[in-house]
């Protein structure tokens, strides 16, 4: 009885196995069915988009090339409107013309510019549309005929202008040949002057290299200069003992070294002995008192160099400034000691460059 209970169940068992089996083998069918259909449906679909693909790329090569066209209408533009401005700028580098022919060619330049303006804008814009919209395209092929158009236009106003050009060239060269032939004269008559300026400049160099630098002297007139207080007593004008030394040692080889040197004295055209005073007291006091002093140092050097008296009334001169020419310290207050002085100063020889200058100015 045991053993036919379980042989029941154990049938039982193995029957709803299979119906279990049965039914999981019934739902596998189910979804590989639903997953062929599945995949029918996706195949087709896939198909269709394919073909709408290749329909869409068609179109997109369409319009590329429609694209690259007017990218070529454009760059052909840009180029001639480069061109076009090179031509301009040559043309303005070569032309100085007088008043009225200037006016005549800025006007032409000023309606070229308007022009190269108006084609600018135009090609900037044609630019910034080359990503709009399939609609645009066409729109923006017809501005780039008018572009050409435009430009061709320019190009007819230019040609026309060819001949007038031609007659303002001839006589920019005409032009061009008289103003060089100044430029040279001008040129010329700067190296003058530049030598005349650079005379006091050799005649300087010429000293430190006699006087060394025992003796001191401004670096850019020559001059020398004595303390009154050296040469002379307090509102006296003859020369200490002590002076005379003084103005031998050093006075009378600086002299010396502008007269006698052949090579300096041919730039030479005279020698001046300055006196002068500080503002204490009347100018007219002052004025004579800076007169005797100046003239005794200059009759100290005749004297005392008797061999060369000939030379010395030829160049040296003495002169009285009273207090004319002042010394001012740095906060413009009067340096009185400084003030004090006896200064020795030379003219150079330029009558003759003068002359020259004048007689090129005047023509």
């Amino acid at each position: 009885m045991y053993k036919e209970e379980h042989n029941n169940e154990e049938q039982n068992f193995w029957i709803s196995y299979a119906d279990l089996m049965a039914g999981l083998l019934f739902v596998f069918i189910l979804v590989v069915g639903a997953i062929v259909v599945r995949y029918v449906y996706v195949q087709q679909d896939l198909a269709e988009k394919r073909e709408a693909l290749g329909l869409s790329e068609s179109a997109l090569e369409t319009k590329n090339k429609k694209l690259l066209e007017l990218r070529q209408k454009l760059q052909k533009s840009i180029d001639d409107l480069a061109k076009a401005k090179k031509e301009k700028e040559a043309f303005a580098q070569n032309l100085t013309l007088q008043a009225n022919e200037v006016a005549k060619l800025k006007a032409l330049i000023l309606d070229y510019e308007e022009g190269e303006k108006r084609l600018q804008t135009e090609v900037s814009t044609l630019q910034q549309d080359l990503n709009s919209t399939e609609a645009r395209l066409l729109h923006e092929t017809n501005r780039a005929t008018t572009l050409e158009q435009n430009l061709s236009s320019i190009r007819n106003i230019m040609i026309l202008k060819d001949d007038e050009i031609a007659a303002l060239g001839k006589k920019l060269l005409h032009q061009s040949i008289e103003h060089q032939k100044l430029v040279d004269e001008l040129n010329i008559t700067k190296v003058k002057i530049k030598n005349l300026t650079g005379i006091r400049i050799k005649v300087v160099s010429k000293l430190k290299e006699k006087l060394g630098d025992s003796i001191q002297i401004d670096p850019k007139s020559g001059a020398m200069r004595f303390a009154s207080n050296i040469l002379f007593n307090q509102g006296a004008y003859k020369l200490k003992p002590t002076a005379k030394k003084e103005l031998k040692t050093i006075l009378q080889k600086y002299i010396q070294t502008l007269l006698l040197d052949k090579e300096i004295r041919d730039y030479i055209e005279g020698i001046t002995i300055e006196g002068h005073t500080d503002s204490v007291g009347g100018y007219l006091y002052n004025l004579a008192l800076s007169q005797k002093r100046a003239l005794e140092v200059m009759k100290f050097l005749y004297e005392s160099d008797p061999q060369n008296r000939e030379l010395y009334s030829k160049y040296l001169s003495a002169s009285g400034r009273s207090y004319a020419d002042l010394i001012y310290d740095d906060y413009g207050n009067e340096d009185k000691d400084a003030s004090r002085r006896i200064e020795i100063k030379f003219r150079i020889k330029n009558e003759k460059a003068i002359k020259e200058l004048e007689k090129f100015l005047n023509r």
